[in-house]
């Protein structure tokens, strides 16, 4: 699921870049991958990655806030009580970072996608398009959902802790947290019958007796 959610953004990405340029590029402008790899230690570049913009996950956080949900149902067929665990749902923190040499085309890169998550930062399975990708199983993709894209604005000892982690140089980048990505297995733990009616006695005593 977290694959699906990530290259549904590269992929609405790159339709736009191509629509912006007038263009059909052979070749996906918008990469999933980990720019910390793009270097290596010898100094050479990975040319997989080099004139892109590389969408890297770099931070995982569970919405706490969700985790208060309703934990049964009852099962109108078999009038059972099913059990099971809420689902996780997590915030991803996105790095978009431009490894163009020319540093203007790195900015343009990135200029163009501030503005079209400006434009349009909510992403669900009716406004999207189709992803054919014989990676994702079905087990991987998510049937239904709401994605958004939100700006992320770290502070100067955020970003360089950040690139620190990644290797230490900085390429020209904007963060932004997507919003939210629901992870579940459709599994149930059956409980007893459900409660359909209560039936009580009652011990009249006469007070006079």
């Amino acid at each position: 699921m977290l694959l699906h959610a990530l290259t549904i953004i590269t992929n609405e990405l790159n339709n736009h870049l191509n629509t912006v340029d007038g263009t059909n590029h052979p070749d996906d402008e918008v990469k999933l991958g980990n720019i910390a790899l793009f270097e290596s230690p010898t100094g050479v570049n990975n040319n997989a990655i080099r004139d892109k913009v590389i969408v890297t996950l770099v931070n995982f956080r569970e919405e706490k806030t969700l985790k208060n949900l309703p934990f049964s149902r009852a099962n109108d067929a078999t009038l059972r009580t099913e059990y099971f665990n809420p689902p996780i749902n997590a915030n991803l923190f996105l790095l978009f970072s431009a490894t163009a040499n020319d540093y203007g085309k790195a900015l343009k890169y990135l200029s163009r996608i501030i503005r079209y998550f400006q434009f349009k930062n909510i992403f669900t399975n009716l406004n999207t398009t189709e992803i054919f990708d014989a990676t994702l199983t079905e087990y991987d993709r998510m049937s239904e959902f709401k994605l958004i894209m939100d700006l992320y604005s770290p502070s100067f000892e955020e970003l360089n802790h950040l690139w620190g982690t990644l290797g230490g140089k900085q390429y020209p980048s904007v963060l932004y947290m997507l919003r939210m990505v629901e992870l579940k297995h459709d599994g149930k733990t059956e409980g007893g019958g459900v409660i359909q009616d209560i039936q009580h006695n009652f011990l009249y005593i006469n007070p006079t007796n």
